[in-house]
């Protein structure tokens, strides 16, 4: 699924916590667990504009991501975070944050090779663009962004509010931190580039990429997007229509 646009009141959720400091990592989850897939069309995002769906409210937002790497030589590097964004009684937002780093280096490095993978660095995609480029032999790479719209998000937790995370092991690299609002992540290894970035804004966007110049690399990214939503009290829905019908007015002729 590809989106033309993501909803402005999302990234005004990550712009929320990258003011309020620490950073992110993924909760403990089973292997075995089936991975669960919410279809949620464009029509249904693309009335997810400012802070309010019809008559819902944008309330949370919770966002986990995941980049792994692995060379034919048996070195692993890996950068996960998490991040959980929620409205409080107060007005304001209540936000967790986690992110973790590691890398192990294998038996040798990777040889040389003059392979080139390069370029999709350059491409920018409002809403999400994936984007893969292999040049060597054995390789395998998967990139996978789901999104969900639900009222009742997984509790946050053994989130470490750290707001960046980084671990080398000689040419192994691996990073994940929180900048301007949005999210890093990045594993480098000799004829291996591997990351995701998401990045809050009116043209927010989130990408990922992989360029594999080398062999035998086995490589991912994975993004679970979660957008929570509550029913407006009476209320406010009669302000936003008050507020509607004087905003058409205001283009009448006089």
């Amino acid at each position: 699924m590809k989106l033309r646009r993501l909803s402005h009141a999302v990234f005004m959720a990550f712009v929320a916590a990258a003011s309020a400091g620490p950073a992110f990592a993924l909760p403990p989850s089973s292997p075995t667990a089936p991975l669960r897939v919410e279809v949620v069309d464009d029509a249904a995002l693309g009335k997810l504009t400012g802070k309010y769906d019809g008559t819902d409210m944008l309330v949370g937002v919770r966002i986990d991501l995941v980049s792994t790497l692995a060379t034919a030589q048996g070195g692993t590097a890996t950068a996960v975070g998490s991040l959980h964004v929620q409205r409080n009684d107060h007005g304001g937002y209540d936000v967790q944050v986690d992110s973790r780093a590691s890398a192990a280096a294998g038996s040798s490095d990777a040889p040389a090779s003059n392979n080139i993978a390069t370029g999709g660095e350059q491409i920018h995609v409002e809403g999400i663009g994936q984007i893969t480029q292999i040049a060597g032999d054995g390789n395998r790479m998967g990139n996978l962004t789901v999104v969900q719209l639900g009222t009742n998000p997984a509790a946050p937790s053994g989130f470490n509010g750290a707001s960046s995370a980084q671990a080398q092991d000689g040419t192994l690299q691996a990073q994940i931190s929180f900048v301007g609002g949005g999210v890093q992540l990045g594993l480098v290894a000799p004829g291996a580039t591997i990351g995701q970035q998401v990045t809050p804004g009116a043209s927010g966007r989130i990408t990922q990429i992989g360029q594999i110049a080398g062999d035998g690399f086995t490589a991912s990214n994975a993004l679970n997007l979660q957008m929570m939503t509550t029913a407006m009290p009476a209320s406010a829905v009669q302000q936003l229509g008050i507020q509607q019908a004087l905003s058409a007015a205001s283009g009448l002729r006089h």
